[in-house]
């Protein structure tokens, strides 16, 4: 097994099983695991800040940051939005089990000072994303990048599997006038790029001065993969993105944050499961279904929105009945779930009077352009939205391809 040799190299033994070294040869492996088996790791007698939350696990389920704690001088966890375990404590405080000060870097403050790195001489990022521009750890690993540039700090990234399809590349390109923290980069909402990739293009196209980047890369790991086909025990990298499956769904469904129709937050399937009290469910199913997407279907579905945890936000109708649809995703090799949900926009705003765009067009932001919400309320047809954005994407796609390690 490759956690035999995970601790082996740990411990300096100086022998390994050659049997089972041909076995992990072979073997997928995550790059936090293979950067434990390096014979020259860089973290060897450093003291190490770590970007992390409860989705920076092992193969086997096991937090890399207690293994870092137990056999590495641990010194720093900086942490993303929704905070280390996923219960949305974005403040600093001194971390129990490991006994790492926490730094939180959402709400006050998004990047490292120079004070945080005073005490550490590398970072380790590692975190489980989801491949959308508007999952706020892609401007984490940013801002990480950018201060470990400004303060002379090497930085290495774990690399992790892209959980859909992995060539999938879809949604507006985000233009400079909508930055923010939902949209840092000029990339289109679906990038499909690991995160050790999307590194590389910050560090060439973004930052000004490079920074001593290094990417643990994954093992025997190819585009052509299914998530689900790794075995990966699966943390939830966020409260809302309960499932794998979650985080396919949610490359278009976010862009209802924006709206007054709900993103299935307080079901048992955010983002998969979407409607509002004003909505027919029948109706928006029998559309959809008849434009024939591939790869998903949809559902007719029902439900009630609850608070499920108490620190959290209520949901948008929380405890009233909503109608609206299960995005029931078959294929995900051939699933287009950007193209989806501005396919339901359009239909909510044909059919449905009290449909509305929040009026602080935060979905501006999110679709990183104005262009979508105009397109949206002046009625234009959903081909005309979707051949809109092909030109900027398929500029995006060549400047992608440079930075693809697998």
């Amino acid at each position: 097994m490759p956690l035999f040799i995970l601790f082996t190299s740990f411990e300096n033994h100086s022998e390994v099983n050659p049997h089972v070294s041909e076995i992990a040869a072979n073997q997928f492996m995550l790059g936090n695991e293979a950067l434990i088996e390096m014979s020259d790791s860089p973290l060897k007698g450093k003291r190490i800040g770590l970007i992390t939350n409860n989705s920076g696990v092992l193969s086997d389920g096991r937090l890399f940051m207690d293994l870092l704690s137990e056999h590495h001088h641990l010194r720093k966890i900086f942490t993303p939005e929704h905070g280390l375990r996923g219960n949305e404590r974005n403040e600093d405080y001194t971390d129990e089990a490991t006994g790492a000060y926490i730094v939180s870097l959402y709400g006050n403050k998004e990047k490292p000072t120079s004070s945080d790195l005073s005490d550490v001489d590398v970072l380790v990022y590692d975190l489980q994303d989801v491949s959308a521009r508007f999952y706020t750890f892609v401007n984490t690993l940013y801002y990480c990048m950018q201060a470990a540039t400004e303060n002379d700090k090497k930085i290495v990234v774990c690399d992790r599997p892209i959980i859909p399809d992995a060539n999938y590349v879809d949604g507006f390109v985000l233009e400079d006038s909508y930055k923010s923290f939902v949209g840092l980069l000029n990339v289109p909402a679906a990038y499909a790029m690991t995160c050790g990739e999307l590194a590389l293009l910050i560090n060439s196209e973004y930052l000004d001065n490079k920074c001593d980047l290094e990417i643990s890369k994954m093992k025997n790991y190819t585009r052509s993969m299914n998530y689900d086909d790794l075995n990966l025990y699966w943390k939830t990298p966020s409260p809302n993105m309960y499932f794998p499956s979650t985080a396919v769904a949610y490359l278009g469904t976010c862009l209802f944050e924006g709206t007054n129709f709900g993103e299935g937050r307080g079901s048992n399937n955010p983002f998969e499961i979407v409607g509002a009290p004003y909505c027919d469910g029948d109706l928006l199913a029998r559309e959809l279904n008849s434009m024939n997407f591939n790869g998903v279907t949809f559902e007719t579905i029902t439900f009630i929105p609850k608070q499920i945890m108490s620190w959290q936000s209520k949901p948008k109708y929380a405890d009233e009945v909503c109608s609206g649809v299960y995005i029931k995703v078959t294929d995900r090799k051939v699933a287009e779930p950007y193209k989806v949900a501005v396919a339901i926009l359009v239909l909510l705003n044909k059919y449905f009077s009290q449909f509305q765009i929040n009026s602080n067009n935060f979905i501006d932001k999110l679709a990183g352009t104005d262009k979508l919400r105009n397109m949206i309320i002046s009625g234009r047809s959903y081909e005309d939205i979707i051949s809109s954005y092909q030109n900027d994407l398929n500029d995006f796609k060549k400047i992608r391809k440079k930075y693809l390690l697998y």
